[in-house]
């Protein structure tokens, strides 16, 4: 602002008359009166310095305090320091001026500060649930949390515990925190009682967010929360939900002390408020998702092995048809020798553990990106994507080894063998159902093969005990 120009003789007498001049302008702030102040009182009074003292901040020695009053209501102080032994005070009268027109711009300014404030936080509860109704877990939710709060009240770093309804730590978030910081946090914290922290506990019985201006004024437990955040000032704002509490932010400075005013304590409240509820409403999507979830993989998996069913490998099959000729593939099918004898003989306890024990083989030796399936019964198959001839081979030999191998079920050694039948992607089928038709076709010409050689086997056995032996 420029400042009007007065005769030095006249300038303290002038200057109610300029100030009066100045906050008419739209453009003048308290900074620009405070300095019209010391232009005009430097001389006379020898005014060098003109400020608002912060609520609670001790005057300067020596200095003139004059009280700001607004309609009986004290808004402030404001602090003159003079230089000189011989300075002149300023006139009562000219005194008067300026604390009226201080406190004015004072309360014009506070109305500003708390209307930005309010601005602030109303755009901070905003995004809360803007953000918030678009997360599908808890986690997501937390962070949208963490965010949102450390920008409101403006504060270095956040974390945010969300615990299970006995108070144990289940999970922890840190926004603007180190590594090394969220690691110590991760590892003293999570699992643990939350109720162990003074901090934790105060929010609890307060129902309320717990502000500290000082951390060492205020401590919480060594090794806690606020220890191993390093907060030199904090808030904690409880998460309080229908079921109870769900969790904490906690969000602070570690370079400064601060002094929270009123504004920001309420805007922590209407944060631990709505935060709450976002992630309630977080935890109660997470929780339909993995139902679906759920769902979905039921329907598609065998429940007995885990393998993928028969819907799920003909779904994977119809998908990898159209790049077949480029890329290649197979088909497998096996049926396991012997299980009818395990499964009479010990049990379907055993029979079916002997299923399970399968399908952990099939899983082991099959590459990443095949599919392994049960289609009931005793019978499985091996989707196999780019693979050649020879290859699909070998992935045969590899699965009936495998299969192959003796265990024991219910302390009883058994084994069983399988036939594979491999049908190639495109030549052996241009669709689905002629695909499984030439491997089931495959698979029980092994069968039979595998009979056959069984029957010589047992043949030769049987002559070879009958024989005469001969004497020489």
């Amino acid at each position: 602002m420029e400042l009007p120009t007065a005769p030095s003789r006249d300038a303290q007498w002038a200057l109610p008359a300029d100030l009066l001049d100045a906050v008419t302008r739209e453009d003048v702030g308290l900074e620009d009166v405070l300095a019209l102040v010391v232009d005009r009182l430097a001389g006379p009074c020898g005014v060098r310095d003109a400020r608002v003292l912060a609520p609670g901040e001790p005057a300067a020695a020596g200095a003139l305090v004059v009280p700001l009053l607004l309609l009986g209501e004290a808004v402030g102080r404001l602090q003159l320091r003079c230089t000189g032994p011989g300075a002149a005070a300023p006139a009562p009268s000219v005194l008067a001026a300026v604390a009226h027109h201080v406190a004015v711009l004072l309360k014009a300014e506070t109305i500003r500060r708390a209307r930005e404030l309010d601005a602030v936080a109303a755009d901070a509860v905003r995004r809360l649930f803007e953000e918030g109704t678009r997360a599908t877990s808890v986690h997501q939710a937390a962070e949208v949390l963490a965010r949102v709060s450390a920008d409101a009240l403006r504060t270095e770093r956040v974390a945010v515990h969300l615990c299970e309804e006995d108070g144990r730590i289940l999970d922890l978030l840190g926004l603007g925190v180190p590594e090394s910081v969220a690691a110590a946090l991760r590892a003293q914290l999570v699992g643990r009682s939350a109720l162990g922290s003074p901090v934790w506990r105060r929010a609890q019985e307060l129902g309320e967010p717990v502000l500290a201006d000082c951390a060492v004024a205020t401590p919480g437990r060594p090794g806690g929360f606020v220890a191993t955040m390093e907060l030199l000032s904090y808030a904690a704002l409880p998460l309080r939900s229908a079921r109870g509490f769900v969790g904490m932010v906690l969000c602070g400075d570690v370079s400064r002390t601060r002094t929270w005013t009123e504004h920001e304590r309420r805007v922590a409240r209407q944060l631990s408020l709505q935060g709450a509820l976002v992630v309630d409403s977080a935890r109660s999507r997470q929780a339909e998702h993995e139902l679906l979830a759920e769902l979905r993989h039921r329907a598609d998996h065998d429940g007995l092995t885990g393998l993928p069913n028969r819907g799920r490998l003909l779904t994977a099959l119809a998908e990898l048809l159209p790049a077949a000729p480029q890329d290649g593939g197979a088909l497998l099918l096996l049926d396991l020798d012997g299980f009818k004898q395990v499964n009479d003989t010990l049990g379907h306890h055993a029979g079916d553990e002997l299923l399970r024990v399968v399908a952990r083989r099939l899983g082991a030796v099959v590459r990443e990106g095949d599919v392994p399936a049960r289609l009931g019964g005793d019978e499985f198959a091996v989707l196999a994507r780019g693979v050649s001839a020879p290859e699909a081979a070998a992935l045969a030999r590899r699965v009936a080894a495998a299969v192959a191998e003796p265990l024991t079920v219910d302390g009883v050694r058994v084994g069983v063998g399988a036939s594979v039948g491999t049908a190639l992607l495109p030549e052996h089928g241009q669709d689905v159902p002629g695909l499984l038709r030439a491997a089931d076709a495959r698979m029980y010409e092994g069968k039979k093969r595998s009979r056959r050689l069984r029957a010589r086997s047992s043949a030769s056995v049987k002559n070879a005990r009958t024989s005469p032996v001969s004497t020489g």
